[in-house]
């Protein structure tokens, strides 16, 4: 019996010791992996210069452009280098992509921490644009707000991981984007922890973030702390056939995507012109961080 009565008391310290030391191990590590990495707030000046750079130095991203492999390829150059290891601090891993005409344009992910959570908040971010606009402004607008996003993440306290994923086919031909799709699907699916999946999409304009609400069950419909504008796919506008989260959604995964609408219905071509003042799309980024903390802050979505 006094062998019984010790050895419970011992079990229990050995256990909670392994817990505590696997903690305080792994947060560690996770520390030093970090140490490199460089956390700025939202600054309006670097966000505009990065739409800017993209809109008017790489200009129109699609394939089927003049010149749209070759600025394919120079946006993905400027997410490689503007996230990775010499700016940002981030790892990030390059997965295949498209191949078209001997251009590979690889599937980039990028994770906030660099371990595994059993929920996982996504952040979706085609790198290409539209065919019929010379700029890709909007999408323009939605690369520059994850730059800052992401930035503004590095070394947050959140209980779930975010992932980036920068995609190069949003907006590409049917056949590309099926390919594409299929790829996603299966960075996505990996053990089922994916619980939220955000497309970000146009931040050309003022006002409340909008999300098209298809599944009123996703924790980004649920949470409270961010007012969202939730619009029907009839009021977005957009063809089922161009909106990737649509695409995604139709796979089973728990996708949509928020963006910051127009007031007035605007033609692509004239929006496209729009370069965004720096406080307007500075605070709409804001608005993607605390959307973004807020469900990567959850500890059960």
């Amino acid at each position: 019996m006094k062998f019984f009565v010790v050895l419970v008391p011992v079990w229990l310290l050995v256990s909670g010791g392994i817990g505590l030391w696997a903690h305080f191990h792994f947060q560690k590590k996770e520390q030093q992996e970090q140490k490199h990495a460089y956390r700025r707030s939202i600054n309006e000046v670097s966000l505009l210069d990065d739409f800017v750079k993209i809109t008017d130095d790489i200009g129109g991203r699609n394939l089927a452009q003049m010149n749209g492999a070759d600025s394919l390829k120079r946006m993905s150059s400027m997410i490689e280098g503007s996230l990775g290891i010499s700016n940002m601090g981030y790892e990030v891993k390059k997965v295949p992509g498209l191949e078209i005409d001997g251009v590979s344009l690889p599937i980039f992910t990028v994770d906030v921490l660099r371990r595994e959570t059993k929920q996982e908040i996504w952040l979706v971010v085609p790198y290409d644009s539209p065919a019929d606009v010379p700029r890709g402004a909007a999408s323009a607008s939605a690369l520059s707000v994850s730059f800052a996003v992401a930035q503004a993440l590095v070394g947050q306290p959140i209980e779930n991981n975010v992932r980036f994923l920068f995609v190069p086919g949003g907006y590409a031909s049917e056949d590309l984007r099926i390919d594409l799709l299929g790829k996603c699907q299966r960075l996505m699916s990996l053990g089922g922890r994916a619980k939220q999946i955000l497309v970000l999409g146009s931040m050309l304009h003022a006002g409340p973030i909008s999300a098209v609400g298809e599944d009123a069950t996703q924790p980004i419909f649920v949470q409270q702390n961010i007012p969202i504008v939730v619009v029907s796919a009839a009021e977005y506008g957009m063809q089922d056939d161009v909106r990737f989260s649509q695409l995604l959604l139709e796979r089973g995964l728990p996708s949509t995507e928020i963006f910051a609408p127009a007031d007035e219905a605007m033609a692509p071509q004239l929006e496209d012109s729009i370069t965004p003042p720096a406080k307007l799309i500075a605070a709409q980024a804001e608005q993607v961080l605390l959307l973004i903390r807020s469900l990567a802050q959850a500890k059960a979505l």
